[in-house]
């Protein structure tokens, strides 16, 4: 927003990232700047877009890290049939 449509305002992007975030997209024409002015709107959405498949990528990364760590820690698990009974540890009515 600050080098396509100079708007140099931190409250202005803020309020921007936060109706991109909550998909509260026809919200971002209300902003000054993007108001009126062509392509804006598509840009400011467009940039949002790509910033959240920026961010997800390593919050996928981290899933498949501990998912393997878990998977390791099952393999060294020792025998736990003798817990694999008919104790119930809390009843629910």
């Amino acid at each position: 927003m600050a080098l396509k449509l100079n708007i140099t305002s931190p409250a202005l992007i803020g309020e921007a990232i936060v109706l991109t975030g909550a998909s509260l997209l026809e919200e971002l024409n209300t902003i000054p700047g993007i108001k009126g002015v062509p392509g804006a709107y598509e840009a400011v959405v467009l940039a949002g877009q790509i910033a959240y498949a920026e961010a997800y990528k390593y919050v996928y990364y981290t899933s498949i890290a501990f998912g393997c760590v878990s998977i390791l820690a099952a393999c060294f698990l020792g025998d736990i049939s003798k817990y694999m009974d008919d104790h119930v540890a809390v009843v629910m009515h």
